[in-house]
């Protein structure tokens, strides 16, 4: 859906065929975190003689799309904000910044893989790790702060 037009005014989306999908139902849906998703549906009138539709949908019948307008509208403001200089620079910082942490656990500390198994128990030693790391590199920066008040 990203080559779609939206027109807020007649509340339907344009494909790149030209075929214009309609408003067709409202639903919503609920995560298990109790979140709710309302999800608008959109219809078009007819797919047949598209020459994009094998591209476009496997369904027999016209295309349907399921839009959540406010999850589009974080996206466009989380590209916005990682598209401006200051949004730049927190992404480059935080692609460098995890890794060096994993090389440390890895090559400092010898963890090369886990030791208990099931996806509670992972995050579990995921946890003790982090924390382990966490205080070890707050001792150094103790220790480095004690010893420039020293000198």
């Amino acid at each position: 859906m990203e080559n779609w037009t939206y027109n807020a005014a007649e509340d339907n989306w344009t494909c790149p065929a030209a075929q214009t999908l309609h408003f067709h139902r409202e639903s919503k849906e609920t995560l298990e975190s109790g979140y709710e998703i309302r999800k608008r549906h959109y219809r078009s009138k007819s797919c047949e003689g598209c020459p994009l539709k094998d591209r476009c949908t496997k369904a027999a019948g016209n295309r349907e799309v399921a839009v959540s307008l406010e999850r589009l509208r974080y996206q466009s403001q989380a590209r916005e904000l990682l598209r401006s200089e200051e949004g730049y620079a927190l992404a480059v910082r935080q692609m460098t910044e995890p890794e060096s942490v994993f090389g440390q656990l890895k090559n400092n500390r010898g963890f090369r893989r886990f030791l208990l198994r099931g996806m509670e128990k992972v995050m579990l030693e995921v946890g003790w790790l982090s924390l382990a790391h966490n205080l070890l590199k707050r001792a150094a920066m103790d220790q480095k702060h004690r010893t420039a008040l020293l000198q």
